[in-house]
């Protein structure tokens, strides 16, 4: 092969083949480090299927598949517990490389508030991608059972009989549960916390008469809120009141200061690469601004919003301040 060529320049050739060869497989790697998404990504939720933060995660991970530049497989993991610590503990033991991604509840939030010196991980181990909808709490009452067919006749009573009232909850220190002290502490009542190892059984004890009252989401409430169903909306913890009861009136326009919403938003572990970080901002912006996905949204209870990176960020800050104050004033820490 290197006949007729001297010593000097045999020893030139190779060196010159072995750069060559070392420059295509460096280019190699970074091509490799640079096409991401290459395989499937995965999305993993800290609640059981069928709930608003599993339903909300699918219609994301069904979306955001037109946006990808070749075609993936979007998978939503259900990982329940905990207040979806169990599924963020899970994803930060993954490689921080854009694959394994997390569903962040406001749950989690209250939770990190309440018991963080408990869990093995803080909020800032996650990078927030984004928010793409808000669901409003509602105070229900059952239809059938209750007395009550207003809000203030709701309040009236609570005030002249404390403690008489209970609300089921998914457990202590859920959002349920927050948003449940914030209303008592607003409106100058009290009402018995009674809570459950969910949403399900929680419901499930309003609608069959067992407790008197339920601060959940159109996500969570479904058909029951609509007309024939099994609960009837009092009042809307939200600036707005919700288009589909618009005889409802919101707690602001009764003159108590209750906006309480939940809403969950894209994160990817602390450490993923600043290009897997840039897809994703990408992609999540234009989803959450998709006709189709917005609509999706709205059935299943949300107000469609995108909410970018940083103000996500300051919304779960600002959010796990309150929970701090209430909790405290409440005995819980």
């Amino acid at each position: 092969m290197f006949a007729g060529l001297s010593r000097r320049n045999v020893v030139k050739a190779l060196f010159l083949g072995g750069a060559m060869v070392i420059l295509s497989l460096r280019g190699a790697v970074l091509t490799l480090a640079e096409d991401y998404p290459v395989r499937p990504i995965t999305i993993h939720v800290g609640f059981a299927p069928g709930a608003a933060s599993g339903n909300s995660a699918q219609v994301f991970a069904e979306g955001v598949k037109k946006y990808l530049p070749t075609p993936q497989p979007v998978l939503v993991n259900f990982k329940p517990g905990a207040s979806s610590a169990i599924a963020a503990d899970f994803v930060l033991k993954q490689p921080a490389d854009g694959y394994n991604l997390f569903w962040f509840p406001v749950d989690l939030v209250g939770k990190l508030a309440k018991d963080g010196n408990q869990l093995s991980f803080k909020m800032e181990d996650f990078i927030p991608i984004g928010c793409m909808g808000e669901s409003p709490g509602m105070l229900t009452v059952n239809s059938e059972k209750s007395p009550f067919l207003k809000f203030e006749d709701f309040l009236e009573y609570a005030k002249k009989n404390p403690g008489k009232l209970s609300y089921g909850t998914p457990g202590i220190g859920s959002v349920i549960h927050l948003s449940g002290e914030i209303f008592q502490m607003r409106c100058g009542i009290k009402l018995n916390h009674i809570p459950f190892s969910g949403g399900a059984p929680a419901m499930t004890a309003l609608l069959g008469g067992h407790t008197d009252c339920y601060l959940g989401s159109p996500g969570t409430y479904g058909a029951q809120i609509k007309p024939g169903g099994g609960l009837r909306v009092l009042t809307v913890f939200a600036k707005e009141r919700w288009p589909e009861l618009v005889d409802v009136p919101t707690c602001l326009e009764k003159g108590y200061d209750v906006d309480r919403v939940s809403w969950y938003y894209l994160a990817a572990p602390k450490g993923t690469s600043q290009n897997a970080l840039d897809f994703l901002l990408t992609a999540f912006k234009k989803t959450a601004n998709d006709p189709q996905v917005k609509t999706s949204l709205f059935k299943l209870g949300f107000t469609p919003v995108y909410i970018g990176p940083e103000e996500t960020k300051k919304k779960a800050r600002a959010e796990f301040e309150v929970a701090k104050e209430i909790y405290k004033k409440v005995g819980l820490l």
